[in-house]
């Protein structure tokens, strides 16, 4: 199964992979009121739900705003290979993959319409353009396709540990309904990290298409999440903000930042025998999948 027009396929070996059992993917159906719609029961979120600090809520403002379209793009690029996959384990790993991501999808889509009511209307003709964008990648470059969402996967995973590292309790000043949302989807992006990747594997695809697939997606999220993010401080009068500005630096890059520390695992892509499953998330997941669970039952009962 080797990919026509590729060559040196990614021999990253199973062995390599920690041992023991691959976490469970659950799929998990959260119903978060977050106040944008008219027939919502709560209030609205406020603007600044981050601890109410502009830097740190657009942070993940932008990203959110990307998932929509992102997430569908992810399942569509991984179920173009899926009647091909011979192991009948990834096979059901692929399908609750979708299924976890289309509840990703749903979610983000109510913050997104969240963030139209709040004024930035212009998320949502980007949005637009980039879905076509995708559709047309996952017809004309299924491979490149499958490689970008296996290291978007990586990279989402990375910034899934963040959120759920309990020592920095990142999401404690969140407000609480985006408390359950990021907690619950950084789970799941820890949960089914590996699956883009396995199937990509299976695929026997190469590694310098995996290489390359790593340098696009980091350069591409870092570009779009910053355009988004100026974007939301413009439009908040708050583009020149250097206070706010400084203090998301010291955020991101500052001693214990959230971005500091990932360089090592980043890094390990690049190794012809990397897995995801070499960074073990399997205590985090454990920690956490009950409390998460427990959230988001207590969440519904409440609709």
């Amino acid at each position: 199964m080797t990919n026509p027009g590729t060559s040196a396929p990614d021999s990253g070996s199973p062995t390599a992979t920690p041992p023991g059992a691959k976490p469970s993917i659950v799929v998990r159906r959260p119903k978060l009121d977050l106040g944008n719609r008219e027939t919502s029961e709560a209030p609205p979120i406020e603007r600044y739900w981050w601890g109410g600090e502009p830097f740190q809520t657009h942070f993940l403002n932008a990203l959110s705003s990307t998932f929509p379209f992102g997430e569908a793009f992810f399942v569509r690029s991984v179920r173009h290979y899926a009647d091909r996959l011979e192991d009948p384990d990834l096979a059901k790993q692929v399908r609750a993959f979708a299924a976890q991501e289309g509840q990703h999808s749903r979610i983000h889509d109510d913050h997104v319409e969240l963030l139209l009511a709040q004024g930035y209307g212009a998320l949502e003709t980007r949005n637009r353009f980039f879905d076509r964008v995708v559709r047309w990648h996952n017809r004309r470059t299924p491979a490149f396709s499958l490689a970008i969402t296996a290291s978007l996967e990586h990279l989402t995973a990375l910034l899934a540990r963040q959120v759920l590292d309990e020592e920095a309790d990142w999401t404690a000043t969140m407000e609480p309904r985006m408390q359950i949302l990021w907690r619950w989807h950084a789970l799941e992006e820890s949960e089914h990290k590996a699956v883009a990747f396995d199937t990509y594997r299976a695929m026997e695809l190469s590694y310098g298409l995996r290489v390359a697939a790593m340098v696009v997606s980091t350069l591409d999220l870092a570009f779009e999440t910053f355009q988004r993010m100026l974007y939301m401080f413009w439009k908040d009068g708050r583009l020149f903000d250097l206070v706010a500005w400084a203090r998301g630096g010291r955020f991101l890059f500052g001693r214990g930042g959230f971005l500091r520390g990932l360089g090592a695992d980043y890094r390990a892509w690049f190794r012809r025998d990397f897995h995801p499953d070499q960074i073990d998330d399997r205590a985090t997941i454990e920690r956490l999948a009950p409390i998460v669970d427990a959230e988001i039952a207590a969440a519904v009962a409440s609709r």
